[in-house]
């Protein structure tokens, strides 16, 4: 597992759980989502967008898209990684892919891609990707 983890800065794990499973028989396309979400939130939690040291942030990642490919259904029990890394940064988005693996069958997954726009509150409109943003991803990716 560590070969397959070792390109990502982020990586996080997600325990299948028994009731993830649905009618089929594997884990319902819905629980993908919920761990992309955690993944998301764990590569800006390492970026410290929401970190209690820093001062309040003056935009919010808000999910603005997000595609799931399934490649292998998995089922309980089983643990997920989660490796997150930007694939693109563009003007007014920031594009996330995770990769899940699987460590009973020690493969991929699935993948999601998830955009995720910088979005100021207080005029309610989204903004540019904030070049401090772009300067904590580099410097996480090591870019």
């Amino acid at each position: 597992m560590e070969e397959l983890l070792k390109e990502y800065k982020v990586v996080s794990t997600a325990k299948v759980q028994w009731g993830d499973m649905d009618a089929m028989q594997h884990v319902n396309n819905v629980v993908y989502v919920k761990w992309g979400e955690m993944a998301r939130i764990d590569y800006f939690i390492a970026l410290g967008v929401f970190s209690s040291e820093k001062k309040q942030s003056t935009f919010a990642p808000i999910l603005g898209f997000q595609s799931v490919k399934y490649i292998i259904p998995v089922v309980y029990p089983d643990t997920i990684q989660i490796g997150t890394k930007i694939e693109e940064i563009k003007a007014d988005r920031i594009v996330l892919k995770s990769f899940y693996y699987s460590e009973k069958m020690g493969r991929l997954v699935a993948i999601k891609t998830q955009e995720v726009i910088p979005f100021d509150y207080k005029t309610q409109m989204k903004i540019a990707v904030p070049k401090e943003l772009i300067l904590e991803i580099n410097k996480l990716e090591g870019m």
